[in-house]
């Protein structure tokens, strides 16, 4: 290994290190800390852990498993129908040729950019009963996510032998039947990268789910932490603060380090054309 190959990787985990881990390391020593020792927000060790304290703390006061339940009834819904329906959409646009096809690309992948219309939305929504309900939030998920699935997927379509779909054709297979069949099997990679992506922008946010999501018995993680903060009007509580969003966080940083190598595998197939 060169000089110049040991520099660039101290590089990129001092990088790291400040950007990933010095965070990290605050949520978790603070939340780890008592009241009084929160107080002072620092880099430094707790004098005692009480990580398990604060934690049962959150649990019981915070609604925790409730906005769980509710984070999960949002976010696994809206995923398989992003998945589905934008690995559906990638293969007719990944296959076509027509100049038709691809104006109808750029006009799908054109969400990206548009940011979506919360007041609008929450009109058709109330319109359909559906305002302030989960099966809004899902729907309204898989619509202002649908450019990003797409244009994820679109690019890992165009890797795959288009010879396979002509022989399943070939054998009498319906166009459904080759996508069910050749094409989705195909996508797990750029799936899992998708989901992944996908599932931590839905259970992160906060400003849709601020207006989506009505009554406490909605309410999902991040809903329930800036209540559980603005409901302490006349002292911050650092300590169960930083607690609930270790609770937050956990699910997406676990699914992460476990999923980690097949979501560059993922992304490194999608770059291939």
């Amino acid at each position: 290994m060169s000089p110049w190959q040991v520099l660039r990787r101290l590089a990129l985990w001092a990088f790291a290190g400040v950007t990933v881990g010095i965070p990290l390391w605050l949520v978790l020593v603070n939340g780890a800390k008592s009241y009084a020792e929160a107080q002072d927000l620092s880099l430094r060790l707790p004098r005692k852990w009480q990580l398990g304290a604060n934690l049962s703390t959150v649990f019981t006061e915070g609604a925790v498993l409730r906005g769980f339940v509710n984070s999960c009834l949002v976010t696994v819904p809206a995923l398989l129908l992003l998945l589905f329906f934008g690995a559906m959409a990638a293969w007719v646009f990944g296959r076509g040729r027509r100049r038709g096809v691809r104006a109808l690309y750029y006009l799908a992948i054109s969400g990206i950019l548009l940011p979506p219309a919360i007041v609008t939305t929450l009109r058709v929504l109330g319109s359909f009963g559906l305002d302030g309900t989960r099966r809004g939030a899902v729907l309204f998920y898989a619509g202002a996510y649908m450019s990003l699935s797409i244009f994820l997927m679109t690019g890992f379509v165009k890797a795959i032998p288009y010879e396979m779909e002509e022989s399943a054709r070939l054998d009498g297979c319906s166009a459904l039947s080759v996508f069910l069949r050749i094409v989705l099997p195909a996508l797990r990679p750029v799936l899992l990268t998708t989901g992944v992506f996908l599932a931590l922008q839905i259970w992160n946010d906060f400003f849709y789910a601020f207006f989506l999501l009505r009554g406490s018995e909605r309410q999902s993680l991040p809903l329930g932490l800036f209540s559980f903060v603005s409901g302490n009007q006349y002292r911050t509580n650092w300590h169960l603060i930083f607690a609930h969003i270790v609770v937050v966080s956990a699910p997406l940083v676990m699914t992460y380090l476990v999923a980690q190598k097949r979501i560059v595998a993922g992304l490194l197939s999608g770059s291939v054309k």
